[in-house]
């Protein structure tokens, strides 16, 4: 395998030049926005866990922004491997903040999620393929969102409404980022800008069901 090879997986590429996708590439300032947006918030002397979470979604949107703009293999393990890390140390701070477990019990949480999302993927594989575009990786971070809704409804309601919009908001994103390919025909610019922007909603959304009472925004 050639990491430096050209991908081309998504409606608005025609080619394997750097701004061959300039709408996705761009819309990933909304990832930026919210970041700078958060930390300017927090301040310099802002819980430790909010601002790694914010300069995560910093990192998400530039690892994406490499991906749309080099459009390679490595680019690609860049902007996945973001998304993933945020995941795994959002879930761990949730399960703290929220769920008022211990640092290892926390953890340990992450590690179910981790075992169960992979064997979704092995089960997933035996499948004919699926009409989802590639979005299939992206289920159980859904269904553990869904999940930390249900979980934080009793112990912080309002945490509960803001993960709630998070989930109608990833919904939302996958629709895009399913129909991608699918409505290339009808609409060449394709529709995967909305899974940036959709995600982005989903990002501050999550930081916000995080923020501790009293914090303004």
């Amino acid at each position: 395998m050639n990491w430096s090879d050209s991908l081309d997986l998504y409606c608005e590429r025609t080619d394997p030049s750097l701004w061959s996708e300039p709408l996705n590439a761009l819309s990933n300032l909304g990832f930026l926005l919210v970041a700078g947006l958060m930390l300017r918030r927090l301040g310099p002397g802002g819980p430790w866990d909010l601002r790694l979470l914010a300069l995560l979604v910093g990192l998400v949107g530039l690892g994406s922004l490499a991906f749309h703009t080099l459009a390679t293999r490595w680019s690609a393990v860049l902007d996945v491997g973001f998304i993933a890390l945020f995941i795994l140390v959002y879930y761990q701070r949730l399960q703290v903040r929220l769920l008022g477990l211990r640092e290892g019990r926390a953890w340990a949480g992450v590690g179910i999620f981790v075992v169960l999302a992979l064997g979704f993927g092995l089960a997933v594989r035996q499948l004919p393929p699926l009409p989802l575009n590639g979005s299939e990786i992206y289920l159980p971070p859904l269904a553990l969102l869904v999940y930390c809704a249900v979980r934080s409804h009793h112990r912080r309601p309002a945490s509960a409404r803001w993960l709630g919009l998070a989930g109608l908001g990833f919904v939302f994103s996958l629709g895009c980022r399913m129909a991608d390919q699918a409505l290339c025909p009808v609409w060449p610019l394709g529709t995967h800008v909305g899974w940036h922007l959709g995600n982005a909603w989903v990002l501050y959304a999550c930081l916000r069901a995080l923020a501790p009472i009293g914090l303004k925004y």
